[in-house]
């Protein structure tokens, strides 16, 4: 049987940083991916809708297999349900939005980028609900710092205690509609900045920097933006000391008489052939849900269980559409690339900052974001009245005042009836039982989207919009892909199961890279957050690994 130092499930965020940080530290590592090589070169390309088949839309019935929002652009980093399901009670519907693919969903994320600070991770010092996260922003900033400038992220100073400034690459610039909304975010005395994103105005580490392709979310084909095969893979590999297997389905943790874990089992996707693989460090480095799916199948009860509490506690961030409408400046002027940087002017969270919570509805907080102009598709024309040539005519005037905005991200409290367990019925196309989803918003949820609805209107307003739709109602649990939870960190192993450095209590280790541990979702998006604890755990990793408490 094959031995390494380390083995690593998931090639994401975390997965391909973990691979590097221990690969660039000496350690022999196997990293296992469930899903295919990609080649950017041949797989992500800039053509047009008029110039594939079935205009981007794929043949009838192809696309269906993948998760809602493929396309023929992207189908390929996608995840196939058929073979990859889940399940959820009739009355709670959740959108669990996946990729398995090298890379993960670094290939087609949003790429914000946004520090967490002790507004969130000291929560409940503040308002009394929940319990505080068992690190402050003073533990994990000097990682923030170490990311943000590998990564690259594009951003401007904000100068605000809740939204913390880090070590940033010049901001993409706004665009005229973004203006227009920064203006009026002055008017109304809210905070606003350009968007803060894992993708260069500049080179660095020889990438080149962005050239406003507008293909984000299918592919970045010259690595200008943040993803593993660009950015966290090619430095490990060239260590020499990462073996690299896709196609590899993880199925168990393999555990030893001293409940140790001892390594891995997993299944080649294609022949179904079950292997094993040994390795003194056992690290899970997928996403939240699937990391916490491995824990659970890998013993009855579940593995690192012993608090009883893995599972529970999930969490998405509370989203939905907003309000969309035209700015009457920009009608019938000239049709720009409004979309090429997909980035947008960002308003973070203005409540709920005292040092108790004020008079507001509900307590925590959330934050919004603006854009508009021209886009790839115009999702308004389907809704226009009228036909022929006066209808293109309308069509080409509003284009590139069609703007919006839109429920960036507002914290969905943690609760424990709000979790995942296997169901005892389904099972994947290898045969591993999948997860049955419990998440439903309650009544703080509700509060904070209604006050982001009234803001949002207001905003609209104050730039002079002219409001063409407006969907006073959140989107469904998970739309916002932040899923987190489900494996929290904590001090205490009786509430929580794993402890600041992302180490399992039970089993020292065995650690648990994601967004799993996080104890609240806050109102920012969480990938710079994982990535951040996943280098502070990596080095806590490696330094008892050098004292040997591992062997």
């Amino acid at each position: 049987m094959e031995s390494f130092d380390a083995v690593i499930v998931g090639s994401g965020a975390c997965g391909g940083w973990a691979c590097m940080q221990l690969a660039e530290a000496g350690f022999k590592v196997l990293l296992l991916e469930a899903g295919a090589e990609i080649d950017p070169n041949r797989e992500f390309h800039h053509r047009w809708p008029y110039q594939l088949p079935f205009r981007g839309a794929g043949q009838p019935g192809f696309l269906r297999k993948y998760y809602p929002g493929a396309t023929e652009f992207n189908y390929r980093i996608m995840i196939d349900d058929r073979e990859n399901p889940y399940t959820t009670p009739p009355d709670q519907p959740f959108r669990w939005i996946r990729s398995r693919i090298l890379g993960g969903r670094t290939l087609h994320w949003s790429r914000a980028s946004d520090r967490m600070s002790d507004l969130e991770f000291k929560a409940a010092s503040r308002d009394g609900y929940g319990d505080n996260w068992p690190i402050s922003y003073a533990d994990i900033a000097p990682y923030y710092d170490r990311v943000e400038r590998f990564i690259g992220v594009s951003a401007a100073p904000a100068y605000l205690p809740q939204f913390p400034d880090g070590a940033f690459l010049p901001p993409m610039p706004l665009n005229c509609a973004e203006t227009i909304f920064q203006s009026a975010c002055a008017k109304l005395k809210l905070p606003s900045t350009p968007r803060r994103v894992a993708q260069l105005t500049r080179m660095l580490n020889r990438r080149p920097p962005c050239h406003y392709c507008g293909n984000c979310v299918n592919g970045c084909d010259v690595g200008a933006m943040f993803n593993t095969i660009a950015v966290t893979l090619p430095p490990a590999l060239k260590t020499g000391n990462v073996t690299l297997r896709c196609d590899s389905v993880v199925s168990h943790v393999l555990m030893n008489d001293e409940n140790r874990a001892s390594g891995l089992r997993y299944i080649e996707r294609f022949t179904n052939r079950i292997l094993e693989v040994r390795a003194p460090i056992v690290i899970l480095a997928g996403s939240a849900l699937e990391n916490t799916r491995l824990l659970l199948n890998s013993r009855p009860g579940g593995l690192a269980n012993s608090g009883g509490v893995l599972g529970h506690y999930l969490m998405d961030q509370i989203g939905g559409a907003g309000v969309t409408g035209f700015l009457p400046p920009l009608k019938g002027t000239a049709i720009r690339n409004d979309d090429g940087k997909l980035g947008g002017l960002y308003i973070p969270n203005f409540s709920n900052l005292g040092a108790r919570p004020g008079a507001a509805s509900f307590i925590r907080g959330f934050s919004m974001s603006a854009s508009g102009g021209a886009a790839a598709f115009p999702a308004f024309a389907p809704h226009l009245p009228g036909f022929g040539s006066q209808y293109k005519k309308d069509v080409k005037r509003l284009y590139p005042s069609h703007s919006r905005v839109w429920l960036s991200g507002g914290e969905m409290l943690a609760r424990k009836e709000n979790f995942v367990e296997l169901d005892p019925q389904v099972r994947d196309k290898w045969g591993i039982p999948v997860l049955k989803i419990h998440c439903a918003h309650c009544d703080n949820d509700r509060a904070i989207y209604s006050a982001f609805y009234d803001r949002a209107t207001e905003l609209f307003r104050a730039a002079g919009g002219e409001i063409f739709d407006s969907k006073p109602s959140m989107s469904v649990p998970g739309s916002l892909i932040h899923e987190v939870g489900t494996s929290r960190m904590g001090a205490d192993p009786k509430t929580s199961v794993l402890n600041s450095f992302c180490q399992t209590h039970d089993i020292p280790n065995l650690f648990v890279f994601g967004g799993g541990c996080f104890v609240s979702t806050g109102d920012k998006h969480p990938t710079l957050t994982m990535m951040a604890l996943t280098a502070r755990g990596c080095d806590y990793l490696i330094d008892r690994a050098r004292k040997r408490e591992f062997a």
